[in-house]
């Protein structure tokens, strides 16, 4: 005969099958298709375009963890007359999970010895009622002054902190899905002025209309891609 301990321990342990069954992914979403981020990525962005550069600081080594969460990245310089140079540095991760998870800037950069200031949120506005969640802050060394505008992309979701990039990606996870990701960030190096982040935001914007249409959820993921199609865009 079963008793109430019994029934009790077998009702936990079904409670326990059901929520590992619904954290069990099932699906895998890779939006970048297993081609290379520098087939998709515009060399000419308006009136910029890439010029050699070794000036970056880069999301990863190798035979770091960041090496094996990044399946590819790209990093280019660009410039135009009478414009900041911009900095450009894509990660992509085409499998986010409890280990491998993108770094914010605010990780790496800290971990080359820059102090990390001004973090702030912003709407960087594409279209008409269209805006890329994403975050300006200010990384400092003794030598050097860089302000940095980014966003990370995690499935179809947008997250402006690591509390919402965890959030989101669990998200994802009861829904059977192990996303792809992507940090995208731009940066010069110049004081961080109203006007310095404004360039950056407008870079920003006319690198994502630059992309082919096709291609715009790779960077700010299918929903938002999407409504930049429906304006015409």
């Amino acid at each position: 005969m079963i008793d109430r301990r019994d029934l009790l321990l077998g009702g936990g342990m079904l409670v326990a099958a059901a929520g590992a069954a619904a954290l069990t992914p099932r699906r895998h979403v890779e939006l970048l298709h297993g081609r290379k981020l520098e087939n998709v990525i515009p060399t000419r962005i308006g009136a910029w375009q890439t010029t050699p550069s070794q000036a970056f600081i880069l999301p990863k080594t190798p035979g770091s963890l960041a090496d094996r969460l990044y399946s590819d990245t790209v990093s280019r310089l660009y410039v135009a007359d009478g414009a900041l140079p911009v900095m450009m540095v894509l990660a992509y991760g085409n499998l986010q999970s409890d280990l491998l998870q993108l770094h914010r800037p605010e990780v790496c950069y800290a971990a080359v010895g820059f102090q990390i200031s001004n973090s702030t949120r912003l709407d960087l506005p594409v279209a008409e009622h269209i805006a890329v969640p994403a975050r300006e802050l200010t990384a400092t060394t003794d030598n050097r002054v860089e302000p940095i505008t980014y966003w990370t992309r995690i499935g179809d979701f947008l997250p402006t902190t690591r509390r919402e990039q965890r959030e989101m990606r669990l998200r994802e996870q009861f829904d059977g899905i192990v996303p792809d990701g992507i940090l995208v960030r731009l940066s010069t190096v110049a004081e961080p002025t109203p006007a310095t982040f404004a360039a950056l935001a407008a870079f920003g914007r006319a690198f994502i209309l630059a992309v082919r249409p096709a291609d715009r959820s790779i960077l700010v993921g299918p929903t938002l891609a999407a409504g930049l199609a429906r304006l015409g865009l």
